[in-house]
């Protein structure tokens, strides 16, 4: 198990080289979600923008807590819970904004 205080370290380094590389959120249609499902794994691949919000763009409400172990562990989403709300709501773009070793939060933005 990890610490707090090394999470939010590897998260700040994280997110200094996203910004460096010049990440932006990824574009997430539900079209890719459909694909997904059918077993293209590489279908949806949300880049970590970390602690920062990319020129261009603004965040849509708060982070999602998901969980990227495939353990449904409370209180976060299940990939596939997530997945449906991306669908739910048509395009959007998603970035992932704070990564542990089990879970991430993944936030959507809007282009501006």
């Amino acid at each position: 198990m990890i610490s707090l205080a090394a999470i939010e370290q590897v998260n700040r380094a994280a997110t200094r080289r996203s910004q460096a590389d010049r990440h932006v959120p990824c574009l997430i249609e539900p079209e890719d979600v459909t694909a997904y499902n059918a077993g293209v794994e590489e279908a949806i691949g949300i880049p970590y923008i970390g602690y920062r919000t990319p020129r261009g763009y603004r965040k849509v409400g708060e982070p999602i807590f998901v969980d990227k172990s495939g353990f449904r562990t409370k209180p976060t989403w299940t990939l596939r819970r997530f997945l449906a709300h991306v669908e739910s709501i048509g395009a959007s773009y998603w970035g992932t904004v704070e990564e542990g070793e089990f879970q991430c939060y993944v936030q959507r933005f809007e282009r501006i």
